[in-house]
């Protein structure tokens, strides 16, 4: 199958599960900022913060390592077997050894609802490894239908919980661990894990090679905690928990826009490594990357230029503070894109220790940036200390990544995109209804010439679908 057109099929898969159920999560943000109080909600980010940086200590980023030495042996089903078996046995060890950890620290801790964090990790770090398995196994449909009945259950339950049970923040919580057990038992199923499961298939070799490969991505993974969650923490102490409330707000529609990334980010990671010893590789991997910049770069300004006609009608009114940290948010998970375009190149080498080496600078770049502005400017200081982090990071990437293929960005699409993104920023912050329609134009028409190429496909392929469609009502 052509390189591009099984990227396209993988992403639509992936597409298919879990975009729709992100929209209708996003879609209830109204609701939960009508029935929950800003600290609640402000609450509730912030335990799942601790969630973030808590799964990867603990569960050491083996679910990664084991989807990327699955790929290499799909057609092996004793080696398979060695993995998974081997991965999980180490996961129930180390709920066991984080269960431990919790009980001896759950007295210094005086979080409401703790016991959240116990239950959540615990899960996270058995899901995560049940997640992993079938994209190893290329089974892209399985992965996304286990994400859709992940979010669709937690989306279900939390309208269930906080509208008709009045539960507040509990509901939400309550909703999180259900939704993943439930996702837990589907997937165990599914995929018929029992199967592929023995304590005999524990190989000490597979555990050191995981090992060697995933250690590597533990700081790494702490290092995008730092720049994505850190600001919660330092926001919530300088500013206090209301303002983390409001700041996780602004972070859902830059959260919306990445989810589109992620998305694609999971099969073109399976792409890069599957293709990356290919003779056309650099030129496949130059072109899907300019292309990619050219899309997301559009989604970022588009949803900029929207925003201001429909902000009022996701956000409740004690939330409106929120408004001026969207765009710079925006802008940041735009570098994010760019960074995690570069990062799969140093997944398909196995050069996890480059990731980790690139990723810490730019951790402690965002926490000095926060804490030191944090007294000047607020809010904004968390927002712009993400932005610096992610930007600097994406400028590191684009010129190390070259010791081992040439990647460059177009100058014509560079010079547009800053067009966009000047124009899209600069109508955002004047409030001015006649620049906002016109900026709304500019963005259509500059979106329309960077995706000529893309559009052009989609023509196509949309002209030979319903042309298939009129040949079977022909017969």
């Amino acid at each position: 199958m052509n390189k591009n057109k099984e990227l396209a099929i993988n992403t639509l898969i992936l597409t298919i599960g879990k975009i729709c159920t992100q929209f209708i999560s996003f879609l209830l943000l109204p609701l939960y900022t009508t029935f929950l109080s800003p600290n609640e909600f402000g609450i509730f980010d912030l335990l799942n913060t601790y969630v973030a940086l808590l799964v990867p200590l603990f569960n050491w980023q083996f679910d990664n390592g084991m989807f990327r030495f699955m790929i290499n042996y799909r057609n092996n089903k004793d080696i398979i077997k060695s993995f998974f078996s081997t991965v999980f046995i180490v996961n129930m060890g180390q709920v066991v050894l984080y269960l431990i950890f919790y009980i001896l620290v759950q007295d210094f801790l005086t979080l409401d609802f703790k016991l959240y964090l116990a239950l959540d990790v615990s899960i996270n770090i058995i899901l995560n490894t049940l997640l992993q398995f079938p994209r190893g196994m290329g089974d892209n449909s399985t992965y996304a239908f286990g994400s859709f009945v992940s979010a669709t259950s937690i989306v279900i339950l939390n309208v269930l919980f906080i509208v008709y049970f009045k539960l507040g923040i509990l509901g939400m919580f309550l909703s999180t661990i259900i939704g993943k057990i439930l996702t837990c038992i589907y997937l165990i199923i599914r995929m018929r894990l029992m199967e592929y499961f023995s304590f005999r298939k524990f190989k000490k070799n597979v555990f050191k090679e995981v090992l060697k490969y995933s250690l590597p991505l533990v700081p790494n993974q702490l290092c995008w905690w730092v720049i994505d969650a850190s600001d919660r923490t330092i926001i919530s102490i300088f500013i206090g928990i209301a303002a983390n409330g409001i700041y996780s707000v602004a972070n859902k529609f830059s959260g919306l826009f990445v989810t589109f990334y992620n998305i694609f980010h999971l099969s073109w990671t399976e792409s890069v490594s599957l293709h990356i010893k290919d003779e056309d590789s650099q030129e496949y991997i130059t072109g899907v990357i300019n292309s990619s910049l050219s899309f997301f770069a559009s989604v970022c300004f588009g949803i900029i230029v929207i925003l201001p006609f429909v902000f009022n009608i996701f956000v409740n009114e004690n939330y409106k503070a929120s408004y001026n940290q969207i765009p710079i948010l925006l802008v940041a998970v735009l570098f994010q894109v760019i960074v995690g375009l570069y990062s799969v190149i140093y997944t398909a080498y196995k050069k996890s220790v480059e990731i980790m080496k690139t990723s810490i600078y730019s951790a402690i770049i965002n926490i000095v940036t926060n804490l030191i502005m944090i007294k000047f400017i607020g809010l904004y200081a968390a927002s712009f200390s993400t932005l610096i982090a992610y930007m600097t990071m994406a400028i590191y990437r684009y010129f190390h990544v070259r010791k081992y293929i040439n990647i460059r960005i177009e100058k014509k699409l560079f010079l547009l995109i800053s067009i966009m993104g000047t124009v899209s920023i600069l109508s955002y912050y004047l409030r001015i209804l006649i620049i906002h329609i016109i900026a709304f134009l500019i963005i259509v028409i500059l979106a329309a010439i960077i995706n000529q190429k893309l559009l052009n496909n989609l023509l196509v392929t949309l002209k030979h679908f319903f042309k298939n469609i009129k040949k079977r009502n022909c017969k």
